[in-house]
């Protein structure tokens, strides 16, 4: 299988001890793997298509070394997955997509060495590497009315999402980097359905010590009431803890709340992750 040159473009967030720096990303919700289920994908890759791994290998590590397909392979599997002999959190996969990079099939790789070899479709190749996340299960909330506003965009670092009106939206498969050291403009834009605009309440909530909720100290962020965009400048506090997190946007006609497990009344609720560095 021939592998695709998106692979090396689709973010700029970076494999680290490889020759070659290959783009990384966040972009499949569905296929989002723990760092043990990342390990069991390479291994199933190792059974079913060997090949791959070296095709990848050969793009990613120093070409001017010699080494044996089985060499290759086992490099590749320590760049990838692991640091300093230890399974990393932030462990690398692949993960497959048509030429858009989508998964209209909803086909995926097995998750450990034991499931069956299935056949790859014919029309699928490596899409990109994905970070493996061990996300806690965040309370969950919406809207009761969207007939109204919705969250039209969010831009913040290198992420830019347009969405349309719906009570909840879970973009976790989009992903912004983020340096802990550094402070980001958050570009939010709502939308009205019948073209009548109305003041929209944002709050933004950010697990930043990524400890599963937004309950902690500088993790409620209230960005302003506006019809129009609302630029609000975001910073990481002290304690900010490295590795994949959440970021939660409410947009609320009737004010919303500092709570980002209470339903809001009328807008929407969309989520996000960040990936800290």
């Amino acid at each position: 299988m021939k592998m695709k040159n998106t692979l090396f473009t689709l973010s700029a967030l970076w494999v680290v001890g490889a020759q070659s720096a290959v783009a990384t990303t966040i972009f499949e919700s569905k296929d989002i793997l723990t760092p043990q289920q990342a390990l069991g994908r390479y291994q199933w890759l190792q059974t079913c298509y060997p090949s791959l791994l070296i095709e990848l290998a050969d793009q990613i590590l120093d070409p001017t070394i010699p080494r044996s397909g089985e060499q290759k392979q086992e490099e590749l599997k320590q760049v990838l997955l692991y640091k300093n002999n230890q399974l990393k959190s932030d462990a690398k996969y692949i993960t497959f997509g048509d030429e858009n990079g989508q998964n209209p099939q909803r086909w995926y790789a097995g998750k450990s060495p034991t499931d069956s070899c299935v056949s790859i479709p014919s029309d699928y190749a490596v899409s990109a590497l994905m970070i493996a996340s061990e996300l806690p299960q965040y309370c969950a909330v919406a809207s009761r009315e969207k007939g109204y506003e919705f969250i039209k965009s969010v831009t913040v670092s290198d992420l830019a999402n347009e969405s349309g009106a719906t009570f909840y939206s879970n973009y976790v498969g989009k992903a912004a980097k983020v340096y802990k050291d550094r402070s980001y403009q958050l570009a939010l834009t709502p939308g009205f359905v019948n073209n009548e605009k109305y003041p929209e309440t944002w709050h933004v909530f950010v697990d930043w010590n990524r400890d599963g909720d937004f309950s902690d100290t500088d993790e409620t962020h209230f960005a302003g009431v506006s019809d129009s965009t609302v630029n609000y400048q975001l910073t990481p506090p002290a304690g900010t803890q490295p590795g994949l997190t959440k970021m939660r946007i409410t947009m609320d006609y009737l004010g919303g709340s500092n709570d980002a497990c209470k339903e809001i009344d009328s807008g929407e609720v969309e989520d996000y992750m960040f990936y800290i560095k």
